[in-house]
């Protein structure tokens, strides 16, 4: 496992999966190119060029600059539309061509690197709906409302191409940052959630797309699988660390042991994951809450177990930590995720 892949720095873009569209919905709105590429390694000449590409360090400044150049809200929804609908992603083609909603996010997740490394995913399944939580896998300071919102965008309008109803859809939010997610995605929102989440109803997986079409998905999926000799599919630090870490549960993964199975230095991948503007403890932490989540939606667990299988010493230290994380007690719990 190659070390020099972790960093945000080394994830590569195809300038056509998003930079060309999110340049030319700017210009429109007045925006002006020179100051949309301004500290970026992008050239004007490279945006015609087919397989033109972009550190995605690139990307995030090139977002920077469109918010201080607009005050544009609808740039990122906009923006999830041209996306989902553009003749040059492969990846987006395939979508429209899924078997259903299951087989298109399954499609949108295995291939997520060439359109959002900045993403990745836990699924959790209530009574009537499955919750998809993002988590963010890349520091994305200030950009990740903006790529919250164009992923969402993205999903919710291929659902309403091929289902024709976004109705008993929600969105969970952490931060209270706008009404304006209701008015431009069309699903209820809801603010000060426990993650960001989006919430779809279990009805929706399987049932058949308008689209679907055997033949032509399996000729799109070739094509992702060719691009990917192109785009790298390492997955970002704080992703496979967590996946070590979860992997380990009841054990606990020191800091140096994840180091050295990642090749890295402790020193080395403490200053990575500062990068991504967290650190050791955070995840650890995390991969601990949704371990505890997932087990109090599986099945009736004590205290005692619950402790016992997430590495804790006692069950007071367990409690203690569910309360930090979900302001309730375990025996209170009803799901985090409830979308009504």
């Amino acid at each position: 496992m190659s070390p020099r892949h972790f960093g945000y720095q080394d994830k590569i873009l195809l300038l056509q999966h998003g930079c060309t569209d999110l340049l030319a919905l700017a210009q429109r709105r007045g925006a002006e190119l020179h100051k949309l590429l301004s500290g970026t390694g992008i050239f004007e000449q490279d945006l015609h060029k087919p397989l033109g590409r972009l550190h995605f360090s690139d990307w995030l400044t090139l977002l920077k600059n469109c918010q201080q150049q607009l005050n544009s809200p609808e740039l990122a929804y906009l923006l999830g539309n041209a996306l989902l609908n553009s003749r040059y992603i492969s990846l987006c083609q395939s979508l429209h061509y899924a078997q259903n909603l299951s087989q298109a996010l399954s499609q949108l997740y295995y291939f997520r690197h060439q359109l959002f490394p900045c993403f990745y995913v836990r699924l959790y399944r209530q009574q009537h709906c499955i919750a998809i939580e993002f988590k963010p896998a890349l520091g994305l300071a200030n950009q990740h409302g903006f790529m919250f919102s164009l992923l969402c965008s993205l999903i919710l309008g291929l659902i309403k191409q091929q289902l024709g109803s976004v109705s008993g859809i929600s969105l969970q939010l952490q931060h209270a940052e706008s009404a304006q997610q209701q008015q431009f995605l069309g699903v209820a929102v809801s603010f000060n959630q426990a993650a960001d989440c989006l919430c779809i109803p279990l009805s929706f997986w399987r049932q058949p797309f308008v689209d679907a079409n055997a033949v032509q998905f399996s000729a799109k999926t070739r094509s992702c699988r060719q691009l990917n000799r192109v785009l790298c599919k390492q997955r970002a630090l704080p992703e496979i660390l967590c996946r070590l870490q979860r992997r380990a549960l009841p054990q606990l993964l020191s800091q140096d042991q994840v180091a050295a199975m990642l090749g890295l230095s402790s020193s080395s991948l403490k200053r990575q994951l500062s990068q991504h503007r967290t650190h050791f403890a955070a995840l650890l932490d995390g991969v601990r809450r949704d371990a505890a989540r997932q087990l109090l939606q599986q099945g009736h667990y004590s205290n005692r177990q619950l402790a016992s299988r997430l590495g804790y010493s006692d069950e007071h230290n367990f409690r203690r930590a569910f309360k930090r994380w979900t302001g309730v007690i375990p025996s209170s719990f009803k799901g985090l995720f409830n979308p009504h």
